[in-house]
This record gives C-alpha cells, sequence and structure tokens, in this order.
C-alpha cells in the first residue's frame, strides 16, 4: 500500500496538469480578490449600492440555506472602510466553489491518465484486493487539495496585500481553522465521488462535466423536485435536499456558520468520502481490468 502511495505521489508531482492546476488555482486566487476589489470601489462609489448590501447581510446570516447558483461570494460592506479579515476573505472566496471546481478537474484528469497509459493494467494483476489501488489515488489527491488550499490561501493574501496594503488583519485562528478543515472534507468528498463516477464510467469527461454541474448549482433545481417529493410522503417535515449535498454545505460552511452547520457540513464531507471510496474499491475490485 505504501509504494503504491509512493508511486501515485512520484506520477502526480512528475504531471504536467498538476502544476497546471496549481498555477490556475494562483490565478483563480487573483482573479476572485481583483472581483473583491471592484466590489469595494463599487460600494465607495455608490451609497445607494452600499446601503443596500448593509441590508442584505443581516438577512444573508439569517439565512444561510438560500444557496445560489454558480460561483457567487459576497463582499462585507463593512471592508469599504474598515480592515479587511483575512479568514472572512479566504473563507468567502472558498465558499464560492471555485476551490472544488479545481479539485473536481484535478481529480478526473488524473484518475483518467492511468487508464490511457496502461498504468492500471500493467499493476492490477501483481495485487490481491485491486481495490487499494483506490486509496492510493485518494491519498494523492488529498495531498493534491492540500497544496491547492495552500496555494488559494497564500495568493488570495497576497494579492489582497496588493490591492489593499495594511488593511489585511488576522481574525480569529480557531474560526478560519474549523472552516478550512470542513472545507477540505467536503472537497475531499467531492474528490472521492468524482473517482467513483471516473471508475464506473471510465471516462474523465462524465465525471468532470457531473462534478462541475454540481459546483455551479445547476443540480439545486433537481434536489428542490426531490425535498418536495420527500416533503409531500412526509406531512410536516421540512426536507431539505440541499443542505446534505456537497456543494450545499461548501456554500454554507464559511467563517462564523453555526455550530450545527459545520458539524452537519463535516458529516456530509466525511460519509461522500468514505461511501464514494467504498463504492470505488468494489467495482474496481469485481470488474475486469482493461
Amino acid at each position: 500500500m505504501l509504494n503504491l502511495i509512493k508511486m501515485d505521489l512520484y506520477r502526480m508531482f512528475h504531471s504536467l496538469s498538476t502544476w497546471i492546476v496549481l498555477l490556475f488555482t494562483a490565478g483563480a486566487a487573483l482573479f476572485c480578490v481583483s472581483m473583491v476589489n471592484i466590489d469595494i470601489e463599487s460600494m465607495a462609489e455608490d451609497p445607494a449600492y452600499l446601503e443596500e448590501m448593509f441590508d442584505e447581510a443581516p438577512a444573508a446570516e439569517s439565512a444561510p440555506e438560500d444557496l445560489q447558483i454558480g460561483l457567487y461570494s459576497v463582499t462585507d460592506p463593512n471592508w469599504v472602510n474598515g480592515d479587511i479579515d483575512a479568514g472572512e476573505l479566504v473563507g468567502t472566496q472558498i465558499q464560492s466553489g471555485i476551490l472544488a471546481l479545481l479539485c473536481i478537474i484535478f481529480t478526473a484528469v488524473f484518475v483518467n491518465a492511468e487508464q490511457r497509459n496502461g498504468y492500471v493494467k500493467n499493476i492490477a494483476g501483481q495485487l490481491s484486493n485491486r481495490g487499494i489501488l483506490i486509496l492510493s489515488k485518494l491519498a494523492a489527491c488529498a495531498v493534491q487539495v492540500l497544496f491547492i488550499m495552500a496555494v488559494f490561501i497564500l495568493s488570495t493574501l497576497l494579492s489582497g496585500e496588493i490591492f489593499w496594503h495594511g488593511r489585511i488583519v488576522a481574525g480569529s485562528f480557531s474560526d478560519l481553522l474549523a472552516c478550512l478543515g470542513t472545507q477540505y472534507l467536503l472537497n475531499m468528498g467531492f474528490c472521492a465521488l468524482i473517482l467513483l463516477l471516473c471508475t464506473l464510467t471510465r471516462s474523465s469527461a462524465f465525471g468532470m462535466t457531473a462534478g462541475i454541474l454540481m459546483v455551479l448549482g445547476v443540480l439545486f433545481s433537481v434536489y428542490a423536485l426531490i425535498s418536495r417529493g420527500i416533503s409531500s410522503i412526509l406531512p410536516g417535515k421540512d426536507f431539505n435536499l440541499s443542505l446534505y449535498m456537497l456543494e450545499g454545505n461548501i456554500q454554507m460552511a464559511g467563517i462564523g456558520a453555526p455550530a450545527g452547520t459545520m458539524l452537519r457540513a463535516v458529516a456530509v464531507g466525511l460519509v461522500f468520502l468514505i461511501v464514494s471510496a467504498a463504492a470505488a474499491m468494489t467495482v474496481m475490485q469485481k470488474r475486469d481490468v482493461r
């Protein structure tokens, strides 16, 4: 098992796609910060817009379950004239789903590369349990997700310092750590799900497309229909399927989110990670290797 992980890590670090994803991660962070800066400048120049944002802020805090379609982040109106909390800046950008998008693309490309170059076929015959190939890939993805998060955080803070020199301040370290840890689990849940889809279909295109549609919130309308059906079967129960899906929890698990929201997000991330990995291992073990 350890040798398999070493081999996958070696392939990952020597893959051009790994470094391209990290480069795009830094670029995405710069883009996100520049969009925040445009929002801040717009609010500073338009008092009516600033007042509108102040009015919307309490509503957003009181209704964190109002999920958005697309890559969406909220700019704190207090940042116009006050200090900018580093944790909130990083957290809101991660909540937009941009990080999950990058993790999905990397996982789909990395997993499918093994099928194309014949790596799985060459090594599968030497293993008594081919399912551990899934665990090995997942371990490599775990390392890459860690690198993606680190590059994104550093690039966001560096870009923020360039745009707002001296206004970036450190907030609550414990809140930031809870947010990042929860988001890491949710993104790993996405990696495991994409790994399962790619293993099932032997296609990176299917897994990548499904993951991108999920992150963009395209399936929220489908979840709403399913939720309505379940609520009609169970009268008095206001069921919302989005609260138990990865993309919904990525949007809600931010700095200052209620403890219940964070605990649910951790549980959702772990369930998707474990169930998807177990299912992918079963598929890999039972079917013929091409």
